[in-house]
């Protein structure tokens, strides 16, 4: 692969030793999601998103990752807590067969209730059925975070090593934590435990990670820049999609607006403004 696929952000005093991930969530949970994150794709401001094997959009996504080059890394968004498994799994799900919803399954894992050969199964499953789809996994990361609860995080390393992945994502905010509440916090301390379990396997991740949404809630982009001061390698993590994503769909993500302020202007002036070099997870 070219040392530097990825063009930069435009800055003109670029500190090449630092880089910035813009990586967007959830490719493949709907068709509108997925049209949206390419939107951003080949607008070259994302340069990186990961695909989730088990949802209605998955196989749209599959053909849509044929458009793009090395410039974007595509990788596994591991999913747990949405919609059908992949493999028989009981001790992950409820008595439809569907995935326990988020909370459930993180109380089962702090508990213990979580079978470790089930895991193992479907994240390996979900991680084989996009490699079979010719796709060239970069990384894995989890929906809603849960890669990094206990027993889980031993099944992506078991992945990692059996698909020769050699990058995770570790969702340590830092600094900005401290903004948050208790939620915020115990993500602090799942993503601390399992960052060191993913160094012990020699797995390497983005030294942060930062929300979009902090990001668009700065009031200039100066302000905005200084939250990508800190670490070597930074992670923005968005969830974009199309205004019809956000009707088919709602949650908590605002996903037309992420796409409109990554398209925009002050999106792209706040990214030079970073200082930061524009790369995607291969570069980790």
């Amino acid at each position: 692969m070219p040392e530097d696929p990825v063009p930069n952000f435009g800055s003109k005093k670029m500190n090449t030793d630092r880089g910035l991930i813009v990586h967007a969530d959830d490719f493949g949970e709907t068709d509108e999601i997925t049209r949206g994150i390419s939107a951003g794709l080949e607008a070259r401001v994302i340069t990186s998103t990961t695909i989730m094997a088990n949802m209605p959009g998955t196989q749209f996504a599959l053909r849509e990752v044929r458009r793009f080059d090395d410039s974007i890394s595509f990788g596994l968004h591991l999913n747990l807590c949405e919609g059908f498994p992949l493999t028989h799994c009981p001790t992950l799900t409820g008595s439809d067969g569907a995935f326990r919803p988020k909370r459930q399954l993180a109380l089962r894992a702090l508990a213990g209730m979580l079978s470790p050969q089930e895991l193992d199964r479907e994240v390996q499953a979900q991680a084989g059925l996009l490699a079979d789809a010719g796709v060239r996994l970069s990384h894995i990361d989890g929906h809603k975070h849960l890669h990094q609860l206990p027993a889980v995080r031993h099944a992506v390393v078991h992945a990692a090593r059996r698909f020769s992945l050699e990058r995770v994502r570790r969702s340590l905010a830092g600094p900005a934590a401290r903004r948050g509440g208790p939620a915020t916090l115990a993500r602090e301390v799942l993503a601390w435990r399992a960052g060191r379990l993913f160094a012990q396997n020699r797995l390497r991740y983005p030294a942060r990670l930062v929300n979009l949404t902090e990001l668009e809630r700065a009031k200039d982009p100066g302000r905005g820049a200084a939250l990508l001061a800190e670490g070597q390698v930074i992670e923005v993590f968005c969830h974009p999609g199309t205004e019809r994503a956000d009707a088919e769909k709602p949650g908590s993500c605002d996903r037309s607006a992420d796409l409109r302020f990554l398209l925009s202007d002050r999106c792209r002036e706040l990214l030079k403004l970073s200082g930061r070099k524009a790369v995607n997870y291969w570069q980790v």
